[in-house]
């Protein structure tokens, strides 16, 4: 059974598109998570696509650092062809690097301005112009600091989504009781859900982004294997406590898919290949080993 099958048994009566959250910067060197190929290899593009389309998914999210992040760029790029290629729909999600990177190869803060330069690139707009970017045009904002307002009136072709209102996304509430802590989570996305703004509600098996690479602080896959290849369970890969949230064999999941409408045009898995903080297994690899996936 397909993923997109699991949902419409769960909801009776929904008979949107299944979108898939995918990271677009495991191509970039930095320490993430093993995996078995590289991510900005065509070949690989094509094969994570199939993938996904053995579960009905409709539409391929990518998270964005922007035109001056290269390897994420070259992601999304080569991502949006296959796309093309096979029939499927593309959309941007803007990272917060979108609006920290600059046109100079530096990092500022005029998040508004970055976003808008990346946006323009010729590069880009290749990307937004193409045939499979989705109809609808939306381009969905992850909490850059970007003012969505000026993006709006500088890109009026496009829609503009907000994190959490135009889009959801699973929030890891403070708890150290994970039951509790489950619920909560649920609780929140049921009503991120309940908003009629809501374009893009989403669903995750589990969560947990511990593991910080030791030493703190290193650079670059290459020195983190030099270093041992050890990691701080107790510590979050971006810093701070580690945020865990329980599969409780599959009840997590079928609860996040109970808060969403049956009338929504577009529901999301969050996320297929977020290694690094295991979002959803992640479903690529469960999906891979079922297949048999020689990468």
């Amino acid at each position: 059974m397909s993923l997109k099958q699991t949902i419409k048994n769960l909801l009776p009566g929904w008979d949107g598109r299944l979108a898939a959250h995918h990271v677009g910067y495991l191509g970039d060197l930095k320490v993430h998570r093993a995996v078995p190929y590289t991510a900005t290899n065509p070949m690989t593009v094509a094969k994570k696509l199939s993938l996904m389309q053995s579960e009905e998914i409709d539409i391929v999210l990518t998270t964005w650092q922007g035109a001056y992040a290269a390897s994420c760029h070259l992601d999304a790029q080569l991502t949006v062809a296959e796309c093309q290629k096979i029939g499927m729909q593309f959309g941007l999600l803007l990272d917060p690097w979108s609006a920290k990177l600059n046109s100079k190869g530096g990092e500022d803060n005029n998040y508004t301005a970055n976003v808008t330069s990346s946006l323009k690139a010729a590069s880009t707009q290749a990307i937004l112009n193409n045939p499979a970017y989705m109809p609808e045009k939306y381009i969905l904002d992850f909490n850059t600091g970007a003012d969505l307002t000026t993006l709006a009136a500088t890109f009026p072709s496009y829609n503009f989504l907000q994190q959490n209102v135009g889009f959801s996304w699973i929030s890891i509430p403070n708890i150290s009781d994970s039951p509790l802590r489950n619920a909560a989570a649920v609780a929140n996305l049921k009503s991120q859900h309940a908003n009629p703004k809501m374009k893009i509600a989403s669903f995750c098996e589990s969560f947990d982004d511990s593991g910080q690479p030791l030493p703190v602080g290193v650079p670059s896959q290459a020195a983190f294997d030099a270093a041992g290849g050890k990691r701080d369970p107790t510590k979050s890969v971006w810093g701070g406590n580690a945020r865990i949230l329980e599969s409780f064999a599959g009840q997590f999941m079928e609860q996040n898919i109970m808060t969403i409408s049956p009338s929504i045009a577009i529901i999301a898995l969050l996320t297929w290949d977020d290694y690094d903080e295991q979002s959803s297994g992640p479903y690529e690899k469960t999906v891979a080993e079922r297949l048999g996936m020689v990468w």
